[in-house]
């Protein structure tokens, strides 16, 4: 990512109109199965390695999963200028985190970031939960998030 991705990453925004949101998302891994522990993962300390290349884009937002690892949240203050999608809803768990359990883990992402640059959001697709089981997640995502 660091020897290619980001001059690749600013070629398929290049002429893009300035009023575009321009977001990427970083994925740490996908399993294959609803609630499966054992999948490969991205090297936990790959957002701080990737943090300065990231600051320094033209990307407008990063979204960034944290609720199937715990990141270290200052990682936040190296995006001084940059909107965070925080996953802080598991999209392959079936246990639904609660409104306290999220509303938690933004209250500390404000700790490191202003409000009004943090977006709440699952880490993911929804594609595992089956509809039930995501609209619950989502309303106590949308719950915890109104909180702030």
């Amino acid at each position: 990512a660091l020897t290619f991705g980001i001059d690749l990453l600013e070629r398929v925004f290049h002429r893009v109109d300035r009023k575009v949101t321009r977001t990427l998302h970083i994925c740490c891994g996908y399993p294959y199965r609803l609630d499966e522990d054992d999948y490969p993962k991205a090297d936990p300390e790959a957002y701080q390695a990737l943090a300065p290349a990231l600051a320094d884009s033209s990307i407008d937002a990063i979204s960034i999963e944290d609720a199937h690892r715990h990141n270290d949240l200052e990682l936040l203050e190296s995006f001084s200028d940059k909107k965070i999608i925080l996953g802080v809803v598991a999209i392959a768990r079936s246990r639904i985190e609660t409104v306290d359990e999220i509303a938690t883990r933004l209250t500390a992402a404000c700790n490191h970031i202003d409000a009004d640059r943090l977006i709440a959001a699952p880490d993911c697709g929804l594609g595992f939960l089956g509809t039930d089981l995501a609209v619950e997640k989502l309303t106590n995502l949308g719950e915890a998030a109104r909180r702030l």
